[in-house]
C-alpha cells in the first residue's frame, strides 16, 4: 500500500513538472553537466545510472562545504556522522550505518579520483579545488566493483591546466570563531608540465561545553594540502602524480552527547524481593530501555553495572552507585567528563595516473595509489559527584592513577588507536570506436594492513590491584601502554591484512542508432587475516607473550584467515526514446566480502559470510523545453543475501548476516523558468525490510520473557533462568551467599561463575534471538526530500546578486535493525539560506550565510555503548545553526 501511495505520489510531481508553460522553451537551457561515473567523460544525461553530480560552482552555492553536506541534496543518501576514518554514509539503506568491525567493509566506499578508499578524511573534512563530486547509486559490480553494494562517492579533484595561470583564494569567518581559508595555484611549467597546488585550513571552537572542566568541546583544528604534477610530452601521452597530506588535532567527539535512563536494579525478582542493596545494584544493567527524546534520558548511569565501578565497589571503595542522585544536562550542548577528549589523524595519499593513446580510438590507462593513516583518539567517562571512600588505598578518597592521574572518584579512559596502509592498482584498457562495439577491460589489486588498538583503563581497576594484592602484571607506565604492556585494564589489539584482486570489463553494442547494449563483469578474491589476541584483564605475569606484553598467553592467540569470491556486473539496455529523453533497465549484482566476529561471553563466534545484492532498477532521464527542466526518475528493487549488520556485544563488535528487500523510487529535478531563476527538487522513497534472520539484541537480551532476567559479565552479558535467580537471591537475603558474589568478577558472576550455575541451576545464555522479518534496516527513512530556489539579479556595474534558500526533510528511522523504541531517531528538518555578492570584472565573490536556521538540536545518529559501560547511548547531532561570510578572489 505504501509502494502504491508513493508512486501515485511521485507521478503527480512528475506530471506537474512536465505541465511547466511553454514560454520556457524560449529561454536559456541548464548548465551541462560532465561526468565519468563510466570510467569515460559523458554528460549526465546521457549515463543510465542514477548518478547524482555538483561541479565547484554548485557546492559553493549550496554550502555543501563536505561530504557530511551532500545528503542535503542527493536522494535517499543519509549521514549519520562519526569521528574515524571511515564515514557513515548510506545509499538506498546500504553502507556503513552499522559498522562491522575492524576487518568488515562498507557498502558506500569513498573515492578520490577513482581510488577506492578503505581509509580516508573525506567524510570529515571540507572539499577544495575539486572539479565535482560524483555520488553513483545502487550496486556499482563492474566499475567500481570493491564492495559497492551500495554506491560509490567520488570526489574528483581539479587537474592543472597545461595552458594559462589561474589561483585563488577563499577567506570564511562564521560564529563559534570558525576561520576558514582554501586556494589554489595553477602553473604551467614550459609547454609539457603543469603544476597544481591547492590547501584547506579549518579551526573554530567547540560546540559543547564540558561542564566538568569548564572548557568548549567537539573544535576542529585542521589542514590539508594537495599537489598535483601534470605531464603532457605528447599529445598521446598524459601523466599525473598527486600527493595530499591532511592532518588534524583537536577535540573532536563526534557532536556526541551520552543519554541514559538510570536502571536502579530491580526491587524484586519473581516473586523474591531483592533486600540487599548491593545485591540490587550488581543486578542492574546500567541504563534501561525506552525512548531516547523522554526526559528521563538525561539520567545518569549506575556506575556499579560499569567495568569501573563494579570494581571499586568490589572491594568497599566506593559504596553503592556513585552517581546516585545526580542527573545529566538536559542541555544536549553540554556534557560531563572528567577530561575533554582529544583526536588526532594524519593521513598522506599518493595517487600517480598514466593514459597512453596506443592508437586511435583505444586508450591503456594505470592508476596506483598509497595511502598511510594513522589516528589516536582520547576520551574520559562522566565525572560523579559521589567519589571514593577514605581507605588505605584511597586516603582522603583520592586515587592517583599512573594512567588516569590523581582523581577523587571513580574514572574511566579510553585511547583508540588506527594505523592503515593501502595500496592499490588498476590497469585498464578502453576503447571509442566509431564503430557499433566498444569495451573497457581491466585488472584492480588492493592491499591494506591495519592495525587497531582500543585501550580501556579504570583507576578503579588499579585500585583493586592494589587492594586485593592481586597477582596480574601491573603496568606503572603513565599515560598509554607501550607495545600492548599491562593487563590491568582492557587492552584490544587486532592486527588485519586484506588482499583483493579482480578483473573485470563491460561492452558497450549500439544496436541502433537509439538502442544501446552494455555487458560487464567483475570476478573478485578477496583473502584477509588477522591475530586474534584475547583480553587478559589482571592476567598474571611471566606467561609467555607476544608482542612483547607479560602475561600474554601464546597459546590464547589465535590467527585466522578467510577467503572468499565472487562474480559480479551489470547488464544494461538503455533506449535514446528522443534526442532529449533516455530511457534504461539495469539489472546487477554486488558483492561485499565477509569477515571475522569475536569471542564473546558466551564462546566463539563464527566468520561472517560475504553479502550478495541482485538488483533491478529502471530510469528515465529528460531535458525538457529546450533545455529549461532536467528531469530524471528512478526506480529500483533489490533482493540482499547475507546482508551484514553489527552491534556491539561486550567489547566486541560481532556481524550477523540477514536477508533483505529494499524497493524505492527517486526524483531529480531541475527548473528553471527564467534566466535569473533556478528551481531544484529531489525527493527519495525507500521500503526496505528484513525478509530472514534471528539475532540477539545485548540491549534487550530477554525480549520480556518473564522466565528470564538479565546478567552482566566481565566481557558482556547473558541471560538466566529466574527461578534461579531467585534461589541465589533468597541465599543472599539469609545471608548464606555474599552479595559480592553476583559482582561479574572474571570467571565469577551470574554469567561467569561455574559454582553458581551448577549450584543453583541458572542455566545461562546469551538471550533470546528476535525474528527480525518484517524490520526497517537502519539508516533507511522511509522519504528524503529536499527543495532549493536561486534567483540572481543584475546590480549593474558588474555586480549580480545571487539569493539562495534550501530546505531538506529526512523523515524517522531506526539506529538499528531491532527498530524497537529504543533505536527510534525522529524526522528532522533543515533549513539553510545564502545571498551571493559577485562582481564579474574583478572576479570576486562575497557569501553571506545561514546553515541549520532553525536551530534545533537534532539527533542524526545513535549508538548504544558497551555493557560494560552500562549500556548508555551516544547520540550525534546536527551542527547548531550558524551565520558566516566568506570572500573569494580569483586570478
Amino acid at each position: 500500500m505504501r509502494s502504491r501511495i508513493a508512486i501515485g505520489t511521485l507521478i503527480s510531481v512528475t506530471t506537474g513538472l512536465l505541465a511547466i508553460p511553454t514560454q520556457a522553451q524560449e529561454a536559456r537551457g541548464l548548465e551541462e553537466i560532465i561526468v565519468t561515473a563510466q570510467k569515460r567523460a559523458e554528460s549526465i544525461q546521457d549515463v543510465p545510472i542514477a548518478v547524482s553530480a555538483f561541479s565547484a560552482d554548485a557546492l559553493e552555492e549550496q554550502r555543501l562545504d563536505g561530504a557530511y553536506n551532500l545528503q542535503n541534496a542527493v536522494p535517499n543518501l543519509v549521514f549519520s556522522g562519526g569521528t574515524g576514518s571511515t564515514p557513515n554514509f548510506n545509499i538506498r539503506g546500504v553502507g556503513s550505518a552499522n559498522g562491522t568491525g575492524s576487518t568488515g567493509d562498507s557498502g558506500v566506499l569513498p573515492h578520490h579520483n577513482n581510488v577506492p578508499l578503505t581509509v580516508s578524511r573525506i567524510g570529515v573534512a571540507d572539499f577544495y579545488d575539486v572539479e565535482r563530486i560524483e555520488v553513483l547509486r545502487g550496486p556499482q559490480g563492474t566499475l567500481y566493483g570493491r564492495n559497492a553494494t551500495g554506491g560509490v562517492l567520488n570526489v574528483i579533484t581539479a587537474r592543472p591546466n597545461l595552458a594559462e595561470f589561474n589561483a585563488s583564494t577563499t577567506l570564511e569567518y562564521a560564529d563559534y570563531d570558525t576561520r576558514k581559508a582554501k586556494g589554489h595555484v595553477n602553473v604551467p611549467i614550459g609547454d609539457i608540465f603543469g603544476l597544481r597546488i591547492a590547501g584547506n585550513y579549518l579551526q573554530r571552537d567547540g560546540y559543547t561545553e564540558n561542564v566538568a572542566t569548564g572548557n568548549d568541546i567537539d573544535s576542529r583544528d585542521l589542514w590539508s594540502a594537495r599537489a598535483t604534477l601534470a605531464f603532457q610530452p605528447t599529445d598521446n601521452f598524459r601523466a599525473y602524480v598527486l600527493y595530499e597530506r591532511f592532518e588534524e588535532d583537536d577535540s573532536r567527539n563526534g557532536g556526541g552527547r551520552t543519554l541514559c535512563i538510570k536502571d536502579p536494579g530491580p526491587e524484586m525478582v519473581g516473586s523474591t524481593p531483592v533486600n540487599n542493596a548491593v545485591a540490587r545494584n550488581y543486578l542492574s544493567r546500567g541504563c534501561l530501555q525506552g525512548s531516547i527524546y523522554q526526559p528521563s534520558a538525561f539520567g545518569t548511569v549506575n556506575s556499579v553495572a560499569t567495568f569501573g565501578g563494579m570494581f571499586s565497589n568490589v572491594l568497599g571503595l566506593t559504596t553503592g552507585d556513585t552517581f546516585a542522585g545526580q542527573m545529566g544536562d538536559p542541555d544536549l550542548r553540554r556534557s560531563s567528563a572528567y577530561r575533554d577528549p582529544s583526536y588526532d589523524a594524519t593521513n598522506d595519499l599518493l595517487e600517480l595516473e598514466t593514459q597512453w593513446d596506443i592508437a586511435d580510438g583505444l586508450t591503456l590507462s594505470f592508476l596506483a595509489s598509497y595511502t598511510s593513516d594513522e589516528a589516536l583518539s582520547a576520551s574520559g567517562s562522566q565525572q560523579s559527584e559521589i567519589g571514593f571512600n577514605n581507605t588505605a588505598v584511597t586516603p582522603g578518597g583520592v586515587f592517583n592513577d599512573p594512567q588516569g592521574g590523581p582523581g577523587a572518584g571513580v574514572r574511566t579512559l579510553v585511547y583508540s588507536t588506527n594505523d592503515d596502509i593501502q595500496r592499490t592498482g588498476e590497469l585498464r584498457l578502453q576503447s571509442s570506436f566509431d564503430g557499433a562495439v566498444n569495451f573497457n577491460v581491466g585488472v584492480f589489486a588492493l592491499n591494506l594492513d591495519r592495525s587497531t588498538t582500543t585501550f580501556t583503563s579504570t583507576n578503579a581497576t588499579n585500585a583493586f590491584h592494589r587492594a586485593s594484592g592481586n597477582a596480574s602484571f601491573y603496568d606503572a607506565t603513565p599515560g598509554i601502554p607501550v607495545n600492548g604492556l599491562g593487563h590491568n585494564y582492557f587492552f584490544v589489539y587486532t592486527p588485519y591484512q586484506l588482499e583483493s584482486q579482480a578483473a573485470f570489463g563491460e561492452l558497450y553494442w549500439n544496436v541502433t542508432d537509439t538502442v544501446k547494449l552494455t555487458v560487464g563483469a567483475r570476478y573478485t578474491e578477496d583473502e584477509k587475516s588477522r591475530i586474534y589476541y584475547p583480553v587478559n584483564l589482571l592476567a598474571p605475569a611471566g606467561q609467555g607473550g607476544v608482542v612483547g606484553a607479560p602475561g600474554w598467553n601464546e597459546s590464547r592467540v589465535v590467527p585466522e584467515q578467510l577467503e572468499s569470491n565472487a562474480t559480479t556486473g551489470r547488464v544494461t539496455l538503455d533506449w535514446a526514446a528522443t534526442a532529449d529523453t533516455l530511457v534504461y533497465l539495469t539489472l546487477s549484482r554486488g558483492y561485499k566480502a565477509g569477515g571475522f566476529n569475536t569471542p564473546t561471553t558466551m564462546g566463539s563466534a563464527a566468520p561472517y559470510d560475504a553479502e550478495t545484492v541482485d538488483a533491478v532498477e529502471i530510469g528515465a532521464k529528460n531535458s525538457l523545453f529546450d533545455g529549461r527542466v532536467t528531469l530524471n526518475v528512478t526506480g529500483f528493487m533489490y533482493d540482499y543475501q547475507d546482508y551484514q549488520f553489527s552491534k556491539l556485544d561486550g567489547f566486541a563488535s560481532l556481524v550477523d548476516n540477514l536477508d533483505a528487500e529494499v524497493r524505492g523510487i527517486e526524483i531529480e529535478a531541475v527548473w528553471s523558468p527564467i534566466d535569473a531563476l533556478r528551481l531544484n527538487a529531489q525527493i527519495g522513497y525507500l521500503d526496505s525490510e528484513i525478509t530472514a534472520g534471528s539475532s540477539v539484541d545485548p540491549f534487550d537480551r530477554t525480549q520480556g520473557d518473564p522466565s528470564l532476567h538479565y546478567a552482566k559479565s566481565l566481557e558482556g552479558g547473558c541471560v538466566v533462568d529466574r527461578a534461579g535467580l531467585e534461589r541465589v537471591i533468597a541465599a543472599v537475603n539469609a545471608g548464606a551467599l555474599p552479595a559480592a558474589a553476583l559482582a561479574p568478577l572474571p570467571n565469577a558472576g551470574l554469567c561467569g561463575s561455574a559454582a553458581l550455575n551448577s549450584g543453583f541451576g541458572l542455566n545461562r545464555s546469551a538471550g533470546v534471538p528476535v525474528n527480525l522479518a518484517g524490520n526497517q534496516l537502519p539508516g533507511a527513512p522511509e522519504w528524503t526530500a529536499s527543495f532549493g530556489a536561486q534567483y540572481t539579479l543584475a546590480l549593474g556595474n558588474d555586480w549580480q546578486a545571487t539569493l539562495r534558500a534550501d530546505y531538506y526533510r529526512q523523515a524517522e528511522s531506526y539506529a538499528s535493525h531491532f527498530n524497537t523504541p529504543d533505536y527510534e531517531l525522529n524526522s528532522w528538518d533543515n533549513y539553510n539560506a545564502s545571498l551571493l555578492f559577485r562582481n564579474l570584472a574583478w572576479d570576486l565573490d562575497v557569501q553571506v550565510y545561514g546553515k541549520n536556521l532553525a536551530d534545533d538540536d537534532v539527533i542524526v545518529g545513535l549508538e548504544v555503548q558497551s555493557e560494560q559501560l552500562g549500556l548508555t547511548r551516544n547520540v550525534q547531532l546536527l551542527e547548531p545553526r550558524l551565520f558566516g561570510v566568506a570572500i573569494t578572489k580569483r586570478w
